[in-house]
């Protein structure tokens, strides 16, 4: 029966086919004549037309004398905007990257990244109205037809848009587009035509801009003001393209919708008429009628019933989507249900990031609480089904993008021994406008508790996937997860079902019943508390089986001159012996043949001419001597061997006598290391006394390459089964690996054990056997902890067990291991690189010696501690644990050193000067230290010699007795001020004009005649610079991995930046460039405030910035570090001007803020046990507790109020925004009950902030009136963090430390302080070297 059904179809399909064709023909015949597919053109004296500027962001208005209806709004106002789009009374200028609905009513031609930079006249974008009755009659008749209930339709104006020949971003004209649409407007009615000419769309999406962010496939419908859309077919999608082949109407490329009017919840109408159906089903079901809807990057295959898609190659897929070999992947999800009768966090999101090209895996889950992240760890499908998407093929197997294209269901059971049973369903929706694969994760059920802390490790497996039938696949497998602290076991069984929709050709087999492998590897299950993080990663491989690795199963193929070496779970590809890798201009590592003759590294005897060749060299020994070529020999002179000539000795002209050169016995006693640099060559020859594996050069004797000692005596530093190769030690293969030979100055080669020396004298091969010290009377070292004390336990492959390996800087079998005493005269690349070589006049030799601030033998130098004793701290201080402490009631003053805490009576003492007490007064008061002299409130300075000793005064100064005639010292002369020792010319301002900047003027104050910078410049008077205008009134938004910009009207919000993982960020409005911290980058980063011009700012020594600010006056940037436990600060000027402010009593900083005006720093400490907001000068100095425990509880952002001096938090705990006035310590509360306040900002008139719960933007105004929050599109992550506001006003103010330093030298930066006389300190940094003490910054070591 089903045979004669089919032979029925194919006798009744032609005469279908042939009866629909002529059907449509009739109607095609009537819409030829309507000329539906012509693109309007503007008739002179109809209306008037607008053209649109070059550009990629430029529009055009056109005021209608009548309002036209568009869904349930009228309208007088429509815009063209030059990314293929209408909008109703408001522009909408800048490309926004986000999916329908769109903010503003629009109608969407061809909405995307559109740009006529470049374009030549041929293009054009223009906006015209016409009540031309030609062009009337033609729409209202095309109306008429397609809708049965308007055939009385009368069109009264016609306002077409056009975009001819344009390109896309960034200024690209090699692909054009050609794109109309047309409002046909009658009394009350409203219709839209979109004409795609054939031919006219060969581009879908601009290039990613700077931010990195692919632009969404351009998008056709539209959008009303209640938010109400609509999209045509293939909007968004690459089906896009297929909008000129595809139709509603009839006629391929021309697209006709009633817009007006639409009452409730009415969206647009399509055309009624049954007439415009011009496809047969049969025709639906073949390549011919559906083939659009495959890939762009596949090939459509008929079949005897439908049709299938085939990626092509250099892509993988399922056909319809389809992947590039390859590229980075990523997965976004949700998740929801209930576990452990808790429901799961619905602001829990998952992000995985594929590695595609070995198929590694790396799943975030976020924010998810300590105890659910426990119970999450033990769901193993969470992990393993984005594995097996992208598992690497082995052998030709398919993976799960390759037979589901990303749109799959995915059913699991897990059975736990314990008695818990979690179902989870998984549901992959394909890839979303961002190309990235969405999934929704469904959990219902319990599993074993485990505590949140606990380390949990799941060993590698292998999985078996069967084929029930095409479509569907099912596995059952049993694991276990171990729990080593608690030395305990998690048994458990998942049952999988994965359905999805198949596609078999005519002649692919049908895969029911057959089994494929897939192996997970290399499983890391971790919780990170502080960022509520749950992350895993894993390594797939689907195809395997139960013998194969990565240089066996066919995955990899290494290059030319190449090996392929099995590396733990995957591989490695080595160079084999006489080639080194080298990269290429395109990044990838070739092998090259190594010029072993031109290198110097080959063993030719000197006597021999060394010729290179592909992968070796060959030696042949000159005419008139014979050998092997590596130790030739005069011709029938067996003795008669040259060695160098000696120098001179004493001055005499001559050579040795025979006496001198009979060979004498190794005397290793008597050998002189000769200190570094002497380099006298007045040394005796004694080649005669090398060691057979040293080398004689100039007469001095120095072990080679692999062995150890003093040239006399060598030994050789590798341990059991290796060979030194390339500057290390190797393990030997047990293959036909071959090795070099050792070769001493006379040409003798030997061989490591094991190998043996070929005839050529060339190499050492391999022979089978080797000879090692295997006691059976020692146990391997790791049963028994038996190795020296500088040695190793290391597992050794060619023997199967672990043996005792002594460690870098020592030699012997592993139980005795010796330092080696070669000198570093000789081999200067035995010492660390924070070593030195020194002379040591005891023993006789050069030695390693570790620099200053480390520590260890010379071979290997750690960081020493600041201190091992109290007395390496200075006074009023102690040493804990390697770092100085101030005693109790000290603090660092400015000169880093511990002073009585506070201020040293009613003042700060200088730089070089302390705070001492004077007992008989009961006074604090500021005395130089030892060797300084001068006013100890500015500063001291050192004590030079008397100038009656050592004439040293300067010019314009003369040397003058003092009080005490017994002492003398340098004067300035009358009109000269200065130290004596420089002395410049007494001016002012006002008698040398040229003093002040030309944009500044000389002005009279209480501390004399200054200059002052004009209004619109900013400087300390000498140097003005112009303050330059830039983009204001708007907000900059870190969404973690996105900064996004937000006009304070919350329209047109646009990424500007991809970061990492940006949080906390500050504006310079000087410069007009923005500050982030990234978190995972380890670094601070700037640029413009569009995005432009990124820089880098800071990259070393940074672990976790979460909070920026900047002072714009004194030109500085502070930031915490929570990871470090700091507050530090750089220029912004010159970033290498930095320095740690604070390092002490701090658990977890985030916020911070400074007050330029009044000179204030403020931070935030996110301890749970013990939060709190403190203050201090600029300088670190004056540290005060704000608010305690009792006050705030998970205090986030920070923000001064320019005009009043609060400082204002927002605090997730106590769920509040308040300000606080630092002095008088009175609280305001300026909004409450809110969600999870993070990020905090103020305008002149309004605070807002980022809200993790919301997910908007909130505000209220300073009357306390809550505003309409921003919803802004999520562009990264699905959180909101740190922000800041920029508006025009930027202060206009000078401070001591704002130009050139501040006049600090030394590398030290100026900090602004007013407590001190000279309104600054002059902080040490690093590479200060002045300072009594080091700076904290040098010591501070980050976390493991």
């Amino acid at each position: 029966m089903k045979n004669f059904n089919k032979k029925l179809w194919r006798l009744l399909l032609p005469l279908l086919l042939l009866g629909l064709s002529q059907v449509s023909g009739q109607f095609e015949n009537y819409l030829d004549s309507l000329r539906a597919q012509e693109l309007y053109e503007y008739v002179e004296g109809s209306g008037s037309i607008q053209y649109l500027a070059k550009g990629n962001s430029e529009q055009a208005m056109l005021q209608l004398e009548q309002p036209i209806s568009f869904y349930s709004e009228k309208y007088e106002q429509i815009y063209i905007n030059t990314n293929g789009i209408l909008t109703f009374n408001v522009e909408f200028t800048e490309y926004l990257n986000q999916p329908f609905p769109l903010e503003y009513p629009s109608v969407a031609a061809f909405y995307s990244n559109v740009d006529t930079s470049n374009s030549n006249d041929d293009s054009s974008i223009s906006l015209f109205e016409s009540k031309d009755p030609q062009q009337l009659n033609r729409a209202q008749q095309l109306v008429r037809y397609a809708y049965s209930d308007w055939t009385e339709f009368e069109a009264r104006q016609l306002i077409v848009g056009t975009w001819r020949n344009v390109g896309y971003f960034n200024s690209k004209t090699d692909r054009l587009n050609t794109f109309q649409v047309v409002l046909i407007v009658g009394d009350s009615q409203t219709f839209v035509q979109f004409i795609y000419p054939q031919g006219g769309l060969n581009w879908l999406q601009g290039e990613a801009g700077e931010y990195g962010l692919p632009d969404i496939r351009a998008q056709a419908g539209f959008v009303a003001e209640d938010g109400r859309y609509y999209n045509l077919n293939g909007s968004g999608s690459e089906n896009a393209r297929f909008l000129s082949d595809s139709t509603n109407l009839g006629v391929a490329g021309v697209w006709l919708y009633q817009v007006a009017p639409l009452m409730g919840s009415e969206n647009v109408v399509a055309p009624n008429n049954v007439e415009t159906r011009t496809e047969s089903p049969a025709l639906a079901q073949s390549c011919n009628g559906n083939g659009h809807q495959c890939d762009s990057h596949a090939q459509c295959y008929d079949k005897s019933e439908g049709y299938c898609c085939v990626c092509e190659p250099g892509y993988y897929g399922n056909g319809r989507s389809c992947l590039a070999n390859d590229l980075p992947m990523r997965v976004t999800g949700s998740l929801s249900g209930q576990l452990n009768g808790q429901a799961v966090s619905e602001e829990a999101k998952l992000q995985s990031y594929v590695v595609t090209t070995d198929a590694r895996i790396y799943t975030t889950i976020n924010p998810v609480s300590g105890e659910q992240a426990a119970q999450l760890r033990v769901v193993l499908p969470l992990l393993t089904t984005v594995g097996w998407l992208f598992a690497k093929s082995i052998n030709g197997a398919a993976n799960g993008y390759q037979l589901t294209g990303g749109s799959y269901q995915h059913i699991s059971r897990i059975q736990y021994e314990t008695g818990e049973t979690l179902l989870v369903n998984q549901t992959f929706e394909g890839l979303n406008y961002w190309d990235q694969l969405t999934v929704k994760i469904e959990l219902t059920g319990s599993v074993p508790r485990v505590p949140a802390g606990a380390a949990l490790h799941l060993p590698d497996y292998t999985d078996e996937y069967r084929f029930v039938r095409p479509g569907e696949l099912h596995s059952l497998q049993s694991h276990q997860l171990e729990l080593a602290e608690e030395q305990r076991v998690i048994g458990f069984q998942v049952d999988q079902r994965i359905l999805y929709q198949s596609c078999l050709r005519d002649d692919d087999v049908d895969p029911t019943d057959h089994s494929v492998l897939q192996k997970v590897s290399k499983i890391t299950l971790d919780y990170f508390e502080r960022d509520q993080a749950l992350r895993t990663s894993a390594l797939t491989k689907i195809g395997v089986d139960a013998e194969s690795n990565a240089c066996t199963d066919g995955s990899v193929q290494c290059g030319e001159n190449a090996i392929c070496v099995p590396y733990e779970d995957t591989y490695r590809c080595d160079c084999q012996h006489g080639y080194s890798a080298q990269v290429d201009e395109r990044g990838g590592e070739s092998c090259i043949d190594v010029d072993e003759c031109a290198l110097g590294t080959h063993v030719c005897d000197e006597n021999a001419l060394c010729s290179n060749n592909e992968g070796g060299f060959t030696c042949v020994c000159y005419d008139g001597y014979e050998g092997n070529g590596y130790r030739c020999l005069r011709n029938n002179t067996a003795e008669n061997i040259e060695y160098p000539t000696p120098s001179p000795v004493d001055g005499q002209q001559g050579y040795p006598t025979e006496q001198d050169q009979q060979p004498r016995p190794e005397q290793p006693d008597e050998h002189v290391d000769y200190q570094p640099n002497q380099g006298n060559g007045q040394h005796p020859d004694e080649c005669y006394s090398c060691s057979p594996d040293a080398d004689c050069y100039e007469g001095r004797c120095s072990c080679r390459e692999g062995f150890s000692g003093d040239g006399y005596s060598c030994a050789y530093i590798c341990g059991h089964d290796e060979v030194f190769e390339h500057g290390r030690c190797v393990p030997l293969l047990l293959d036909d690996h071959e090795v070099e030979p050792r070769c001493n100055i006379l040409g003798d080669c030997t061989c490591p054990e094991g190998y043996e020396l070929s005839e050529e004298r060339r190499s050492c091969r391999f022979t089978g056997g080797y000879e090692v010290d295997n006691s059976e009377d020692l146990l391997p070292c790791d049963v028994d902890s038996n190795c020296h004390v500088n040695a190793r336990c290391v597992w050794w492959e060619q023997q199967l067990r672990h043996i005792c390996t002594c460690n870098a800087g020592f030699s012997g079998d592993g139980y005795n291991c010796d330092p080696i005493e070669d000198s570093c005269a000789i081999r200067p690349g035995i010492c660390d690189v924070h070593a030195h070589c020194d002379y040591n006049e005891q023993l006789g030799k050069s030695e390693c010696v570790c620099q200053r601030g480390y520590q260890g033998d010379g071979h290997n130098c750690q960081l020493a501690p600041e201190c091992q004793a109290a007395e390496q701290c200075g006074e009023n201080a102690y040493c804990d644990g390697g770092v100085c402490q101030c005693n109790a009631g000290y603090e660092r003053d400015v000169s880093d050193r511990c002073v009585p805490a506070g201020r040293c009576g009613s003042v700060y003492c200088g730089s070089n000067a302390i705070c001492k007490w004077d007992t008989a007064l009961s006074v604090q008061y500021c005395d130089c230290i030892d060797g300084y002299q001068g006013d100890a409130l500015t500063g001291c300075v050192s004590i030079p010699i008397p100038c009656n000793v050592r004439n040293n005064c300067g010019i314009h100064a003369t040397c003058e007795p003092t009080e005490d005639p017994a002492n003398y010292t340098c004067q300035c002369n009358a009109g000269y001020r200065g130290d004596g020792y420089v002395c410049i010319e007494e001016q002012n301002c006002l008698s040398n004009p040229t003093m002040c900047d030309m944009n500044a003027k000389c002005h009279s104050t209480n501390s004399g005649l200054v200059c002052v910078c004009n209004p619109g410049f900013y400087g300390n008077g000498s140097a003005c610079f112009e303050r330059q205008q830039h983009d204001s009134n708007f907000l900059i938004v870190s969404q973690g991995v996105v900064l996004v910009r937000v006009p304070l009207n919350g329209r047109n919000v646009m990424p500007i930046k991809v970061a990492s993982m940006a949080i906390g960020l500050d504006k310079d409005c000087v410069e007009g460039r923005i500050y982030w911290g990234d978190i995972s980058a380890r670094k601070i980063i700037s640029s413009k405030y569009d995005g432009t011009d990124e820089r880098v700012f800071i990259s070393t020594d940074i672990e976790s910035p979460e909070g920026i600010a900047i002072d714009v006056i004194s030109r500085r940037l502070y930031w915490t570090d929570s990871e470090k436990d700091t507050i530090e600060v750089a220029s912004l000027d010159d970033p290498t001007l930095r320095a740690v402010i604070i390092n002490k009593d701090l658990v977890n900083p985030r916020g911070i803020a400074v007050d330029p005006y009044r000179e204030k720093l403020y931070w935030s400490d996110w301890d749970r046990s013990n939060p709190k907001i403190e203050y201090s000068d600029l300088d670190g100095t004056g540290r005060e507790l704000l608010l305690g425990a009792n006050d705030v509880k998970l205090p986030n952002s920070l923000v001064v109020v320019e005009h009043s001096g609060e400082l204002c938090y927002a605090d997730a705990g106590t769920r509040k925004v308040e300000c606080i006035n630092a002095q008088s310590r009175q609280t305001r509360t300026i909004s409450q009950e809110l969600s999870y306040p993070f990020g905090l900002t103020f305008t002149h008139d309004q605070f807002y902030w980022t809200d993790w719960t919301t997910k908007k933007l909130e505000s209220v105004d300073s009357s306390g009136v809550r505003q309409k929050p921003i919803q802004t599109s999520f562009f990264g992550s699905h959180k909101l963090y740190g922000m800041t506001a920029v508006e025009q006003n930027c202060p206009q103010y000078s401070s001591q430390c704002q130009i050139n330093n501040g006049g600090c030298t030394d590398s030290r930066i100026c900090l602004v302080n007013r407590k001190a006389p000279s309104g600054k300190s002059c902080k040490c940094t690093s590479a200060s070297t002045g300072c009594t003490v080091a700076s904290p910054y040098d010591y501070v070591v980050p976390r493991n």
